[in-house]
C-alpha cells in the first residue's frame, strides 16, 4: 500500500476529479467545525495536501501528517512556491510515538481511513492528541463491495458501515457522534468497469 502512494504521489494532482473531492470535503468540514482561525490541526494522511491547503486560511495552524515522503515532498514544494508557513508537514502514522506531536484542537482525516488497518487503535489515538473538547473530522467510504480501488490490496477496508463506525469512537471516549454526507464520487467499478456512484461520510465527534 505504502509503495503505491509513493509511485502515484508526481501525478497525484493531476486528476481534476479528487482535486475536486478535495475541496468539497474540506468545504464540508469547514461548515461544520466553524473554525475560529486560532485553531491547532491536525490533517490525517494528508498526501500532497489538497484538503490541507483549503484549511489552513481558515486555522492558526495545521500539522499536516502522512506515512508517505513522496506525498510530503510534493506538500513541501507548494508550501514553498505559495509562501504558505502555518502548515508543518511530517511523517507520522498511527501505532507511532504520540509524544513527538502536540496536542490539537481538531483532527481531520479524509479518504485515509479506510487505509489503517487497526481502527480501533486509530479512533483511540486520536482521542489521546485531541485537547478537552477537541474535535474531530473524518471523511470516508461508506461501506461498499471492493469495486472502489483500481487495484485489490491498495486498501485495508471497503469502506465502512456507520454504525459500526459510531461504535468504536465511542467506545475509544468520544460523544457527539453524527453522519453527514459530505460528497458523492462517480467512477467505474473496477469489477465491471461500468459507472457507479460511492458516497462519501463526515463523521464528526467530540472529546470530553
Amino acid at each position: 500500500m505504502s509503495e503505491y502512494f509513493e509511485q502515484a504521489a508526481i501525478v497525484w494532482d493531476t486528476d481534476p476529479n479528487r482535486v475536486q473531492m478535495a475541496k468539497t470535503i474540506a468545504d464540508a468540514m469547514i461548515r461544520t467545525l466553524h473554525p475560529r482561525g486560532t485553531e491547532i490541526f491536525m490533517d490525517y494522511g494528508t498526501g500532497t495536501g489538497l484538503v490541507t491547503l483549503q484549511l489552513q486560511k481558515h486555522v492558526g495552524r495545521i500539522i499536516a501528517v502522512d506515512s508517505s515522503p513522496k506525498m510530503l515532498a510534493v506538500l513541501r514544494q507548494k508550501l514553498t512556491a505559495e509562501g504558505i508557513t502555518n502548515i508543518e508537514p511530517r511523517e507520522w502514522s498511527v501505532g507511532e510515538d504520540t509524544g513527538v506531536l502536540p496536542r490539537f484542537d481538531c483532527i481531520v482525516s479524509s479518504m485515509t481511513l479506510h487505509h489503517v488497518r487497526d481502527t480501533i487503535l486509530a479512533a483511540r489515538t486520536f482521542h489521546s492528541l485531541l485537547l478537552p473538547g477537541g474535535r474531530i473530522a473524518i471523511a470516508d467510504l461508506d461501506a461498499e463491495n471492493g469495486e472502489f480501488h483500481e487495484k485489490p490490496g491498495i486498501a485495508e477496508h471497503d469502506g465502512f458501515d456507520r454504525m459500526q463506525l459510531e461504535q468504536v469512537f465511542s467506545r475509544a471516549g468520544f460523544v457527539d457522534i453524527r453522519f453527514a454526507e459530505a460528497a458523492t464520487i462517480a467512477k467505474p467499478s473496477s469489477r465491471t468497469g461500468i459507472g457507479r456512484n460511492f458516497s462519501i461520510f463526515l463523521l464528526t465527534a467530540t472529546r470530553e
